[in-house]
């Protein structure tokens, strides 16, 4: 992928979000200039980019969307419903496009028909686009004219040659352009002409607002530059390579700040950050062991393990920072699909996203998608009622659903919140005992916050029939899964008839995790510190007999008990004193009793694969400082 299409993308991804943004205020006060002004310089910006590419149909419906809102701007259209929703649609259209162009390198072989019936519902025809910009190979007229005129001016310089033809339509006065200054931007000008477009009237007549020239001229720079500063005016420009020897077409690109690296490279990058990470652990036992001697050599290394641990640091946080992105761009379909399966279950749903620009480990961001998109079928699908049936239960006709990003500490918090009908408890648990996933005494001792968490159990599902929205045996099992395995949780929360909330809480970075080490007989184990809510030591005179288990007050409530001797295939030692790691389970708490309390440390938690993939319970492994490898221990999974 070129330099200039990898910017486009970047820019266009930013500019179709900012348009939507500004027509969804446009919902609610449909004459807000300043949401009309920023949806038509998006929109004005966006022309000029997909001008720059075999984008004709996209350039076309663009063309017709920045009219309407010049009209609105001019109060000559007012921006009712209908032509929200045609704005929102051809905007939906370009944005797959622009998914289309950086895949497959080329706009869908419909998309010329695409374009011609999106610009029948803006009340005009194809051909009312105007000009396409030039892509022939032959030389055009203007191009011939513009060397025969400056030939003098040309003569003797090196390289190839751009020509351009600058045609700034009469109203660009209006909208803020200065065209004598665009024009002066372009880099390395051998040659400009300034002509009138049409024969200048006579002076009495003369409209100042009224654009009527022509800007054409030679550049000595390459394609992509003089491309770049003539994007912003789309088909109103129109750019022509001519190399010095017809035969020899090269295109020199511009020196620039950043550059693209395989991913495979960040990657083994991290993977010798998490192994300098061990390292430097491992001199922590070495300098204590120097410390106990006489020779001096204790404080030295001390020293020198100082000055490593801060360029390990420094390196470490370099590292995460490479890899950061912001989490808008791993989501900016949403809302897109939002409004297509609102429209298909015909409903009116909101979408807001809030947070955007928070940076996650790209890792992370590039798994947030999948989940969430499960979550907001479900929601459309299941959560939010048709407008009938929310006005009969006293809520307006339009749904709301918000999926906002926050940070906390070192982990990312992504709440997606609907205003439905809620989850009823009730119905979960009737669902859950018709599938054989509890029993009926067993889902009788469930309160209603434990009873909702049986959406996340393998087999669960409320759906009758598949549809095209949901139902095809993916289940809300799938997300955790997805979740979990990136190191993190899901949670939900849900009130009848006010909507529920699903929250995701995932790591920032996925380089390095602290870990606590535990000790089960004389075996040691890693527990991710994310998954412990608390540890504490206790008598063994706390724990009392309860059913066929044990359990314990800690903190004023009871928590059940288990030992991670016992769940790993060990016989547990009596003891005095017990010593517990507290986790979740869902919503409850449940205790770990453990033998012995470990170093905390800093370490990379690597995927297990092979048999090992298979035992429950093990999220992965981990290497010590002393070459001790250590599994890394799932509670949740151990203990389910």
């Amino acid at each position: 992928m070129d330099e200039l299409l990898a910017q486009f993308l970047i820019e266009a991804r930013e500019l179709v979000p900012e348009a939507l943004a500004a027509l969804e205020g446009l919902r609610q006060e449909p004459g807000d200039a300043g949401r009309i002004d920023a949806a038509f310089r998006a929109i004005h910006t966006l022309k000029g980019s997909v001008a720059l590419f075999d984008m004709a149909p996209a350039g076309r419906i663009l063309h017709a969307a920045e009219d309407l809102l010049e009209g609105a701007r001019a109060n000559r259209v007012r921006l009712d419903l209908a032509p929200i929703a045609t704005l929102v649609a051809c905007l939906d259209r370009v944005d797959a496009w622009v998914d289309a162009m950086e895949t497959e390198g080329r706009l869908p072989h419909d998309a010329g028909t695409v374009a011609a019936r999106l610009l029948l519902r803006f009340g005009g025809s194809e051909e009312d686009a105007g000009p396409e910009p030039i892509t022939s190979q032959a030389v055009p007229d203007w191009v011939t004219a513009i060397l025969d005129r400056e030939a003098a001016s040309v003569k003797g310089a090196a390289g190839d040659l751009v020509a351009f033809r600058y045609t700034p339509d009469a109203a660009c006065f209006f909208r803020g352009d200065d065209p004598l200054a665009l024009v002066a931007a372009i880099p390395e000008t051998l040659a400009l002409a300034i002509r009138p477009r049409d024969p200048w009237p006579e002076a009495d007549v003369l409209d100042p607002f009224h654009c009527n020239l022509v800007l054409e001229g030679l550049s000595a720079a390459p394609m992509t530059a003089v491309q770049a500063v003539l994007r912003v005016v789309g088909e109103q420009a129109a750019v022509f390579a001519m190399p010095r020897q017809m035969d020899e077409v090269g295109v020199a690109y511009d020196a620039v700040r950043t550059f693209r690296i395989d991913e495979r490279r960040i990657d083994s990058l991290v993977d010798h950050v998490g192994e300098l990470v061990v390292i430097g652990n491992s001199l922590a036992s070495i300098v204590a062991n120097a410390a106990q001697s006489d020779t001096g050599l204790g404080p030295r290394l001390r020293a020198f393990q100082t000055e490593l641990d801060r360029g390990i640091l420094a390196m470490q946080r370099s590292v995460i920072a490479v890899r950061l992105v912001p989490v808008g761009p791993a989501v900016r379909r949403l809302p897109r699909l939002v409004r297509d399966i609102a429209d298909t279950l015909g409903k009116d749903v909101a979408f807001v996203i809030e947070g955007e620009a928070i940076e996650v480990d790209k890792a992370i961001a590039d798994i947030l998608f999948e989940p969430l998109l499960h979550l907001v079928r479900n929601a459309l699908d299941h959560g939010i009622e048709a407008p009938e049936r929310r006005i009969a239960a006293g809520k307006p006709a339009q749904g709301r659903l918000r999926l906002r990003f926050a940070r906390s500490g070192e982990q990312l918090h992504v709440s997606l919140k609907d205003d439905g009908a809620g989850i009823d408890p009730a119905r979960i648990r009737a669902i859950a005992v018709e599938r054989g996933i509890v029993t009926g005494e067993g889902s009788a001792l469930l309160d209603d916050r434990s009873a909702t968490h049986l959406i996340f159990s393998p087999g669960f599902s409320t759906c009758d029939q598949v549809s095209d929205v949901s139902g095809r045996g993916v289940g809300m099992d799938a997300v955790r899964r997805a979740v979990e395995a990136a190191g993190g949780r899901i949670e939900v929360e849900s009130a009848i008839g006010a909507g529920s909330t699903m929250l995701l809480v995932l790591p920032l970075s996925a380089i390095t995790t602290r870990l606590l080490v535990v000790a089960a007989g004389e075996d040691r184990y890693a527990i991710p510190f994310d998954r412990i809510a608390e540890t504490a030591t206790v008598s063994a005179e706390q724990i009392v007999p309860v059913g066929g288990g044990e359990a314990l007050v800690l903190r004023d409530a009871t928590v059940p008990l288990l030992h991670l001797s016992e769940l790993v295939g060990r016989g547990r030692a009596p003891s005095e004193r017990v010593r517990l790691v507290v986790t979740h389970m869902n919503t409850e708490r449940i205790a770990l009793a453990i033998d012995a309390f470990g170093e905390r440390v800093d370490s990379m938690v690597r995927p297990v694969s092979g048999l090992l993939a298979t035992v429950p319970g093990i999220a992965g492994t981990t290497l010590m400082s002393n070459g001790e490898v250590l599994l890394v221990l799932d509670p949740e999974r151990l203990i389910g």
